[in-house]
């Protein structure tokens, strides 16, 4: 249904449908290894030269996400995805023209531009398509997260086949132009909702607390002083432990334990159906039950799976740990937004999901470091497992205990100010 916003005819749907799209396109970083492995066996480089570029990616990934929630604040949803758009398009891009006697050279146009650009666009999308659908906060989040991880389950097939009909390079252009032009012309009909948005045709539940968007959204300025955003940072820095661990040794796990390497693949395709089923189902299901019982159950999947990790030895409990993790795990990245959300409001709330990324960004360095030292010294991955117990529950624990926000209604905000 459409309202008149500032004398133009908005339509909440038509926006939430070009952002589904865009992070469609921007899921393609979810396989990495459909561009990096292929470019090490194009050149004939040595696996040790780009090992990191994949890992070094994601920690630009959460700067990127930081800086587009802060370009959503200042310029809008237009603005943010056109710029996350060319960034991102370009990475890869140019990722295909680096040359063969400098493969270093990757960590600027495949970690940092791709990184960066990737991170800009799934922030500022993602918060864009939330700001309009106050009153369904889970579902609009959930289907973002879904798109946004299903894609690579059809993009990295369909990247694969063009590489292996041409080669990567030819890959990596059209993926990079391809994703550029469409999200671009997305972009150019996204729109940030006015401070303040109800939508058209909403009834206040009577039992009901007035939607979140009625009340005053705090910047990152203020939200840093407050218990609720540090409990935030502590359980996006904690929870994803057991991800940190299994998603780069999913193959290299179940060889260890004289599994099939078939069956690796099969583990990897149903973490990718539970990611996103999980983020579809558990993300709507915010809306009826609150995100703390959610979160709950997220930790609960995530606690299944690395009892079976720890306790398993046959293929179908390791393939059970599997679809846990991607639903426990998959699920929370829906919850984060809808939590950032209603603690501090929806105008800056891309800006502050984005500080509290930069817990999970340091993990993504320390726990792969810690694991590897882990399996190391002790010759399995008992140690790394109940080191992931403590820090998933630690995760939880944060995000339970996150208390409510009491944020004056925006008109008695106003009638402050002018005091």
């Amino acid at each position: 249904m459409s309202q008149t916003i500032d004398g133009q005819n908005v339509n909440r749907n038509g926006i939430l449908i070009r952002g589904l799209i865009i992070l469609l396109c921007a899921g393609i970083i979810n396989a990495t290894s459909v561009f990096i492995t292929p470019l090490a066996e194009f050149y004939g480089w040595e696996a040790s030269a780009i090992a990191n570029v994949g890992t070094t990616m994601l920690t630009f990934w959460p700067i990127g996400s930081l800086l587009g929630g802060k370009l959503l604040q200042k310029f809008g949803g237009k603005a943010v995805t056109l710029i996350g758009a060319v960034t991102f398009g370009a990475g890869l891009v140019l990722t295909g023209l680096v040359p063969n006697s400098t493969p270093g050279m990757l960590y600027f146009t495949y970690s940092f531009l791709i990184g960066m650009g990737n991170g800009i666009t799934y922030c500022g999308a993602m918060y864009c398509v939330m700001g309009w659908y106050p009153d369904k906060k889970g579902l609009a989040t959930g289907l973002c997260m879904a798109f946004n991880g299903g894609s690579s389950a059809f993009l990295a097939p369909l990247c694969s086949r063009i590489t292996q009909m041409f080669n990567v390079k030819v890959t990596l252009f059209s993926c990079g132009i391809v994703c550029a032009v469409i999200c671009i012309v997305c972009g150019l009909g996204m729109k940030s909702a006015p401070v303040g948005y109800v939508p058209v045709g909403y009834v206040q539940p009577s039992s009901g607390a007035a939607l979140s968007s009625q009340y005053e959204s705090y910047p990152i300025s203020r939200a840093w002083r407050t218990r609720q955003f540090w409990l935030q940072l502590g359980a996006q820095a904690f929870f994803p432990a057991f991800y940190l661990i299994m998603f780069s040794r999913f193959s290299m796990f179940m060889t260890d334990k004289g599994i099939d390497l078939a069956y690796a693949t099969l583990g990897v395709s149903l973490y990718n159906v539970g990611n996103v089923v999980g983020r579809l189902l558990l993300g709507k299901l915010t809306d009826n039950i609150g995100y703390k019982k959610v979160y709950l159950c997220c930790w609960a999947l995530c606690m299944i799976c690395g009892i079976c990790l720890l306790t398993g030895s046959s293929v179908a409990m390791i393939l059970i740990a599997y679809i846990c993790l991607g639903a426990g795990f998959g699920a929370t990245n829906s919850v984060y937004p809808v939590m950032t959300n209603t603690s501090f409001g929806p105008v800056y709330a891309g800006n502050i999901y984005g500080f509290a990324l930069l817990g999970y960004m340091v993990m993504t360095q320390v726990i792969p470091i810690v694991t590897n030292a882990t399996i190391t010294s002790t010759g399995g991955y008992t140690t790394a497992f109940i080191l992931a117990f403590v820090l998933c529950t630690l995760g939880a624990v944060c995000g339970v205990l996150i208390p409510k926000l009491d944020r004056p209604r925006l008109k008695e905000a106003t009638e402050s100010e002018k005091e």
